[in-house]
C-alpha cells in the first residue's frame, strides 16, 4: 500500500500539468501517461519532482525528451516544468488541421500559470515546414506570440524559414482541366482567319 501513496501525488502532479497544456489535442487529455527516466526523486514537501537520464514523456501526440525534467508544483498543481537536454525536445499537436509543434533548445521551461514556453540555447520552434531559430525564443500560448533573438555575442543570429505557399485548391484545379470547348472553338477560328 505505500507504493500507492507515494505514486498517488505524482500521478496527480503529471495529470496536472500534462493535460492541461494549451498545444493538446482533446484526444492527448485522455491518453495515459508514459514517463521513463534513469532515476526519479519525488519530494512531496517541497513539490518538486526530478526526473533524471534519457528522460522520456509521452501523453497522446505530446513527446518530451530530455536529460533531465523538474517538476515544481504548488497544492498539487504542476505550474512549471524545465527540460534541460542537449538539445531538449517538446512535440505535440495543437489540432487535427495542423502539424506537430516540435521545440528544441539545451533548457525549455514551460510555465503553466502563464501559457507559456522559453527555449534557451541552440532554440528551434518547426510547424508545418515554417522553422525558427535563435538563442532564445519565448512563445506565448495564449496570445499566440512568438519573439526570438540571437545570442548576445552576436554568433548566433534569429534565423526564419517560411516555405512557399501551395496553390490553392482552386488554382491547381483551374491550372490541370482540358482546353474548355469555347477554347478550342476559339483557337480554330483564329487559325481560319490566320488561313484567309
Amino acid at each position: 500500500m505505500p507504493t500507492i501513496k507515494l505514486f498517488s501525488p505524482l500521478l496527480c502532479l503529471l495529470g496536472g500539468f500534462l493535460t492541461t497544456t494549451a498545444l493538446a489535442l482533446p484526444s492527448d487529455r485522455q491518453a495515459t501517461i508514459i514517463v521513463e527516466a534513469d532515476r526519479a526523486q519525488i519530494n512531496e514537501k517541497t513539490g518538486i519532482t526530478d526526473y533524471q537520464g534519457s528522460v522520456i514523456i509521452r501523453q497522446g501526440s505530446l513527446l518530451i525528451e530530455a536529460d533531465q525534467v523538474t517538476i515544481y508544483a504548488t497544492n498539487g498543481q504542476a505550474n512549471k516544468i524545465i527540460c534541460i537536454g542537449k538539445p531538449a525536445h517538446y512535440q505535440q499537436q495543437p489540432n487535427p488541421e495542423d502539424g506537430l509543434v516540435n521545440a528544441h533548445g539545451n533548457t525549455i521551461e514551460y510555465f503553466l500559470d502563464t501559457e507559456t514556453i522559453t527555449l534557451i540555447k541552440n532554440a528551434s520552434l518547426e510547424q508545418q515546414g515554417s522553422t525558427l531559430k535563435g538563442d532564445h525564443i519565448n512563445y506565448d500560448l495564449k496570445a499566440e506570440l512568438v519573439e526570438a533573438r540571437g545570442s548576445d555575442n552576436s554568433q548566433q543570429r534569429v534565423h526564419m524559414v517560411i516555405p512557399a505557399s501551395k496553390p490553392s485548391t482552386d488554382e491547381q484545379a483551374t491550372s490541370q482541366l482540358p482546353p474548355s470547348k469555347q477554347t478550342l472553338n476559339e483557337a480554330a477560328t483564329n487559325k481560319q482567319k490566320d488561313g484567309d
